[in-house]
């Protein structure tokens, strides 16, 4: 994974999900009901179908998430690249030499914090709720002894009560929830959590 530029979190302002005193996403008020999957702006639905389909694929760093998710991002749901020098923000693109056997990318491409900042700064991704969340939608995770966020999942699936996420690192097909409890009792917790929409190809 591309090392992140150092910036605390909390300087970029965005919408995080409340979690409550048990560390879960506090509930929206909604009655729990079965969501219509409806594509993101940026071809959710390709991008989650990419997903769920190359979850398999191999990773090619130690810390893939935000790799994954450009993969799915890129090839899915069809999300155009923008040039620019490797470790801008405003860049995000991948290429690869010699068939494949070299790879360069953008930090943006394959690190969280990055990714996010890109996501949110230059492509102008709206935060959403988790009650709101459609399959395409990407959850950025921080941990409360990170400054940054450092890592990223796509939401497949919204059953109304829970998110269906599919990841590079940790269980690959897994739930929101699942995936905040798997830290819950752990001194680095996970401590905030955002969901992000692409809005443009551009």
């Amino acid at each position: 994974m591309a090392p992140p530029e150092e910036l605390d979190a909390d300087q970029v302002p965005d919408e995080p999900i409340d979690l409550g005193s048990d560390g879960f996403p506090v509930d929206e008020g909604a009655e729990p009901a079965s969501i219509a999957l409806r594509a993101a702006a940026v071809a959710g639905s390709g991008t989650a179908k990419w997903a769920t389909k190359n979850i398999g694929t191999k990773s090619e760093y130690q810390q893939d998430c935000t790799n994954f998710v450009s993969k799915a991002l890129y090839y899915g749901g069809k999300m155009k690249t923008r040039s620019g020098g490797r470790k801008h923000d405003r860049a995000w693109w991948q290429q690869y030499y010699l068939f494949g056997s070299i790879k360069n990318k953008s930090y943006t491409w394959s690190g969280a914090e990055n990714f996010r900042r890109h996501m949110t700064k230059y492509r102008k991704a709206p935060s959403v709720s988790k009650k709101n969340a459609r399959p395409g939608d990407i959850v950025m995770f921080k941990w409360k002894k990170e400054k940054v966020y450092n890592h990223a999942a796509v939401v497949v699936g919204n059953s109304g009560r829970d998110l269906q996420i599919r990841q590079h690192g940790g269980p690959s097909k897994t739930t929101l929830s699942a995936a905040i409890a798997r830290y819950k009792r752990k001194a680095n917790y996970i401590e905030r959590v955002i969901i992000l929409r692409p809005r443009s190809r551009g």
